[in-house]
C-alpha cells in the first residue's frame, strides 16, 4: 500500500512539473512577441530594430514578450521555464534578458541569464520595473514603458545604469550628462584665456561631448538585418517581478 501511495506521489508531482506553462517560442524567432495586442505594428518594429542592432553590436539579448494571462501560473515560475525553452542569450555567455508581461494579470516579470547577473542585479530590475515600467502601464502607455525600460536594461549591461529615486528620471543619466558638460566649459575657457582662440577649445570639446553615446535615447531604425536566433538559455530565476 506505501509502494502504491507513493507511486501516486511521484505521478502527481511529474504531472505538476509538466503543467508549468512555457509560452512557445515564435518560428520565425523575434525578440518581440506581442501576443497580448498592446503594441501596434510600427511600436513592434522600432523595439524590433532597436534590440536586433543591440544583439548585433553587444551580443546581448533583450526579449519583449506579452501574453493575456498566465492562467494563474507564478509569473516567476513560466518566465524562467520560457526563458529556458527558448534558450535567450549567447550560448558561451548567456546574456539573455526576457521581459514577460501578462497584461490581464498586471504582472511583470524581468528574467536575467547567469551571464548578466553581475551587471543586472535583482535591485536594478526592481528598480526599473517600479520607477519605469509600472508608472507607464498605469497610463496604458505600454510602448513608452518598454521603450524606456530596454533603453535602461541596455545602460545596465554596459555599466551605466544608476538606481532611481522614486520620481526621478527613467534615464538616470541627467546628473552624468551636466558633469561633462561642466567639464567641456571649463575646457573651453581654459583654452581661451591661453590666447588659443575659441578654435581650440571646441576642438577639445567635440569628443568629450560626442563620443560613447550609450543606449541614451529611443530606438534604433537601423539595426541591419533581422534577428539571427538564439543559443543560451541559462538562467536560475534572477531578476524581478512586479505589477502595476
Amino acid at each position: 500500500m506505501k509502494k502504491v501511495l507513493l507511486i501516486i506521489l511521484m505521478l502527481g508531482s511529474i504531472g505538476c512539473i509538466t503543467a508549468q506553462k512555457v509560452i512557445p517560442k515564435p518560428d520565425p524567432p523575434r525578440l518581440v512577441v506581442d501576443n497580448a495586442n498592446i503594441l501596434s505594428p510600427e511600436e513592434q518594429n522600432s523595439l524590433e530594430s532597436k534590440l536586433v542592432a543591440l544583439d548585433d553590436s553587444t551580443s546581448n539579448q533583450i526579449v519583449i514578450l506579452t501574453v493575456p494571462t498566465l492562467d494563474d501560473q507564478p509569473i516567476e515560475d513560466v518566465a524562467v521555464n520560457t526563458f529556458r525553452s527558448w534558450a535567450i542569450g549567447n550560448k558561451k555567455t548567456n546574456n539573455g534578458v526576457l521581459i514577460l508581461i501578462a497584461v490581464n494579470d498586471r504582472k511583470v516579470k524581468i528574467e536575467v541569464g547567469y551571464g548578466l547577473e553581475g551587471a543586472i542585479p535583482d535591485v536594478t530590475c526592481k528598480d526599473i520595473i517600479d520607477n519605469v515600467i509600472s508608472p507607464s502601464f498605469k497610463q496604458a502607455q505600454y510602448f513608452k514603458g518598454l521603450d524606456a525600460a530596454t533603453d535602461n536594461l541596455a545602460k545596465a549591461a554596459a555599466g551605466e545604469y544608476k538606481l532611481q529615486r522614486q520620481g526621478g528620471s527613467a534615464s538616470g543619466g541627467g546628473s552624468a550628462f551636466v558633469f561633462i558638460v561642466m567639464v567641456v566649459i571649463v575646457v573651453v575657457v581654459m583654452s581661451g584665456s591661453r590666447g588659443g582662440g575659441s578654435g581650440g577649445g571646441l576642438w577639445l570639446a567635440g569628443p568629450l561631448l560626442f563620443s560613447g553615446g550609450g543606449f541614451g535615447g529611443g530606438s534604433d531604425s537601423s539595426g541591419g538585418g533581422g534577428f539571427g536566433g538564439f543559443g543560451g538559455g541559462s538562467s536560475g530565476g534572477g531578476g524581478a517581478s512586479g505589477g502595476w
